[in-house]
């Protein structure tokens, strides 16, 4: 005797294919989880620092040699031909006396053709601007114009419309006055496309010539300064021990021309980057650490122009000493010196990493609570030392980051430390 089975029932299907479905969700869940391995660092080869809260100094270190204003080089600046010499051994100078007068007619021809140039491009902003504002109120006067025609074809229309209800219209005559009520929209929708048209490539326009008339004024302000470099004076008080030129003489950048005695004391000409400079006032107070480690305390006295080097822009910056370096101490000798600006007496401060560079943001790798990994974050960073520096946004006190170079995790969000 057959035995009748039971069929699945439809609960049954639907539990199965859930769980199917189930599966399906969590496996893809898995593999779209999957990243890429993180990089790896070892432990080794960084430096880390951990964020603390107290007072932090403000300091900017510089370098330079020990000086002695008895002795002062006064050197060319730019090439040239020695035309007149207005100074002999002996003779007292003060700031702004002659001292040697070099001729270059290479350097005026450049001067007057920058001159030309910088001239010829003003004149040409000058005329684009006018140019282009004369067309703009052309165009807007037209635009208003037109605004006009819109209104009165208007009325018309509505006057039309009120004739033909009252019979005393024809329906041409109405036809003929929307169509053209729609020509004068059009020609207004027009006119302000290119009015809009025009204001945006005639600010462009005038965008482009105005870097072009900078750029030309930076060329002429420097072709100044080296036609004014053949005119050598005295930078201030001293005597003239020796000129070490002659009429007829070619000279380039570095020459000597004349030596100067100046009887004062020794003091540190130092080379303080730039813009880290700008925060130097006279007056400030200077630790310098000589080359045999000797140190002496000084004062800020006179500071420079900004100027570039190999090394990039820097500032010059004087210092008077307290006393003079410990013995044997030579002119020339190279020293460090830290110069103090001022205190935060409740700062959070950290390490300076070692691609911070001026304040503001920059990214660090924040290493995680066990240690194994680094996260890249966000850090806005403020005043402070070479050393270390203030946090203003982006870690709290305890926090430790990586700061030596991680400039080839560039593209890494996250390292695993080893």
């Amino acid at each position: 005797m057959d035995v009748r089975r039971k069929r699945p029932g439809p609960s049954r299907k639907i539990a199965a294919a859930a769980m199917a479905i189930l599966a399906l969700v969590a496996v893809t869940a898995v593999v779209a989880r999957l990243q890429p391995a993180a990089p790896v660092v070892e432990a080794d080869l960084i430096v880390t620092s951990v964020v603390e809260r107290g007072a932090l100094p403000i300091e900017v270190r510089g370098w330079g040699q020990l000086a002695t204003d008895q002795v002062q080089k006064i050197e060319a600046i730019v090439s040239g031909r020695v035309a007149s010499i207005h100074v002999e051994p002996g003779d007292v100078v003060t700031a702004g006396t002659p001292l040697v007068e070099l001729a270059s007619p290479d350097l005026a021809l450049d001067r007057a053709r920058a001159e030309q140039e910088f001239t010829a491009a003003r004149a040409a902003f000058t005329a684009l601007r006018r140019s282009i504002g004369t067309q703009r109120l052309e165009r807007e006067s037209s635009l208003v114009g037109r605004r006009a025609e819109m209104a009165r074809a208007q009325r018309s229309v509505e006057q039309l419309q009120a004739r033909f209800e009252q019979g005393d219209a024809e329906v041409e005559e109405l036809v003929a006055a929307i169509d053209a009520a729609a020509a004068i929209e059009e020609q207004i929708r027009v006119e302000e496309e290119m009015l809009a048209l025009l204001s945006e490539t005639g600010s462009e326009q005038v965008l482009l010539e105005k870097e072009k008339l900078v750029a030309l004024a930076d060329v002429l302000y420097r072709e100044n300064e080296r036609l004014a470099a053949l005119a050598v004076e005295a930078p201030g008080n001293a005597v003239v021990e020796s000129v070490d030129v002659a009429t007829g003489d070619w000279v380039t950048p570095g020459t000597r021309l004349v030596r100067l005695v100046r009887p004062e004391r020794l003091r540190a000409k130092l080379k303080v980057p730039y813009p880290a400079a700008r925060k130097v006032q006279t007056g400030s107070i200077v630790s310098l650490v000589d080359a045999v480690g000797d140190t002496t305390g000084g004062e800020v006295q006179e500071i420079g122009d900004p100027m570039p080097d190999a090394s990039g822009k820097h500032v010059l910056v004087s210092v008077s000493l307290d006393s003079p370096p410990k013995a044997d101490a030579a002119v020339d000798a190279g020293v460090d010196a830290v110069i103090q600006l001022g205190v935060i007496e409740d700062a959070l401060f950290v390490k300076r990493p070692a691609w911070t560079g001026e304040e503001g943001y920059s990214s660090v790798f924040r290493v995680d609570d066990d240690g194994k990994s680094a996260e890249r974050v966000k850090v806005r960073f403020g005043a402070g030392s070479w050393e270390r520096v203030e946090v203003l946004e982006g870690l709290e006190e305890g926090d430790e980051i990586i700061v030596s170079d991680m400039s080839r995790f560039d593209d890494s969000e996250c390292v695993r430390i080893q």
